[in-house]
């Protein structure tokens, strides 16, 4: 895409969580190609104010792409640790905190810090805050920059994440936290988008639902999520295995997979099919799941030789906001996907052509066996998976058209 600009323009990006081309997480993926996507455009002079941890220093690879950055290590020295407990307790305990607990006071400060810094011999055309934690800086922002274009990227609509929670969760004392937390949220979630100058969302779900909460559809630009691309898997004949992918970690996935272990499993003990769980920092208790039908896999360097011996992926989620990046991938790859609305959420795909809907044990169990019994349907439905993510999923355009509004809307600001 050819641009007509003169000067660069003078681009600020703020973010919590420092991006590298290593990093493992869905979001920080994203948040690597972007930001590396908008430098190798060369229509930006980009300075990044971002947060790390010391595990993070020998992986961040900012300079080898041009990069401007600084970034404050949050971790490490007994005393900065003695602090950042301290300041981040009122943070991490009180339902009322202005923060919401999208972001730790300390890491607040440490960003605000360097805000302040930067504004003492710079002026930004435009300001990006990555995530929502970042966007609470907004009005400190619009103070030091009035005439900036102000950006904030939604990962996730983090208020639907604690909606969730509050709902799900059963002991009263602790439903009344969670729904005092997502109250708040949802309110100061909702001011700061309705006060930048645009919001960017992952998919077109996000994009309704704040919509439907009273952001104007004008100010919303849709993006596709950082997702490997695996379409250049060959899936082999015979294929008997069901996987489960995602950092095990994660309580969500961790659910999942147990969920999987204890609920579907025993239900299809007849058939040749076997379940491996993938992913980084397996907990004991899956561990101990293990036998000689169900595999725990742990952290791999490349998904790619489970894939192509992989009959199906199963995404029985419960919690979490936003695209499953997962569920990206294994579609990719022509991976037949069986999950709920949870794990569907924000990718358009139709149930029973481009994935299967699953909701209980038994639609799960049945549906491997479906599968299991019925090759050329498996085939069908990975075809259709194929090209379903090369219709819809186009990543480069959707951020080539991002460049070009910025470029537009700054220019209009001066």
């Amino acid at each position: 895409m050819r641009y007509r600009i003169i000067n660069k323009k003078k681009l600020l990006w703020i973010s919590p969580y420092v991006p590298y081309d290593q990093v493992r997480h869905a979001g920080g993926k994203t948040h690597n190609y972007d930001i590396k996507y908008f430098q190798k455009s060369g229509l930006f002079d980009i300075h990044l104010l971002t947060l790390a941890q010391c595990s993070d220093k020998d992986f961040i690879d900012l300079d080898q792409y041009g990069i401007s950055y600084r970034a404050a290590i949050v971790d490490g020295k007994v005393l900065k640790n003695f602090l950042r407990i301290l300041m981040n307790a009122n943070s991490v305990f009180n339902s009322r905190h202005r923060l919401c607990q999208t972001i730790l006071s300390y890491q607040y400060y440490c960003l605000k810090k360097m805000i302040r810094q930067y504004s003492l011999g710079n002026v930004p055309d435009i300001v990006i805050m990555q995530w929502t934690g970042a966007g609470f800086l907004l009005p400190y922002i619009r103070k030091l920059f009035p005439n900036a274009y102000t950006v904030i990227i939604e990962e996730d609509v983090t208020f639907l994440g604690y909606q969730r929670r509050y709902q799900q969760e059963r002991n009263f004392i602790k439903k009344q936290q969670y729904k005092t937390r997502y109250d708040q949220l949802k309110r100061r979630e909702l001011e700061l988008l309705e006060h930048c100058s645009l919001v960017v969302v992952n998919n077109d779900k996000d994009r309704r639902l704040i919509v439907k909460s009273g952001i104007k559809d004008g100010k919303i630009y849709t993006v596709a999520p950082y997702y490997k691309d695996y379409s250049h898997v060959c899936r082999n004949d015979n294929l008997s295995n069901v996987i489960y992918y995602g950092a095990m970690d994660r309580k969500e996935n961790h659910e999942a997979a147990m969920w999987l272990i204890h609920h579907v499993m025993p239900q299809i003990g007849d058939i040749n099919v076997e379940l491996y769980i993938i992913g980084v920092n397996p907990k004991e208790e899956l561990k101990r799941m293990e036998t000689d039908r169900i595999h725990i896999i742990g952290f791999v360097d490349d998904v790619s030789p489970y894939f192509s011996h992989a009959m199906c992926m199963a995404v029985p989620l419960h919690l979490g906001a936003g695209i499953k990046v997962k569920i990206l991938e294994g579609m990719s790859a022509g991976l037949p996907v069986l999950t709920n609305a949870v794990g569907i959420e924000g990718i358009p795909a139709k149930k029973g052509y481009e994935y299967y809907r699953c909701n209980t044990a038994e639609e799960y169990a049945a549906t491997i066996r479906q599968l299991y019994n019925n090759s050329t349907e498996m085939e069908r439905t990975s075809q259709n998976a194929k090209r379903f993510m090369q219709n819809n999923f186009n990543i480069d355009n959707k951020l080539n058209g991002l460049i070009k509004l910025l470029l537009k809307e700054s220019q209009r600001k001066l």
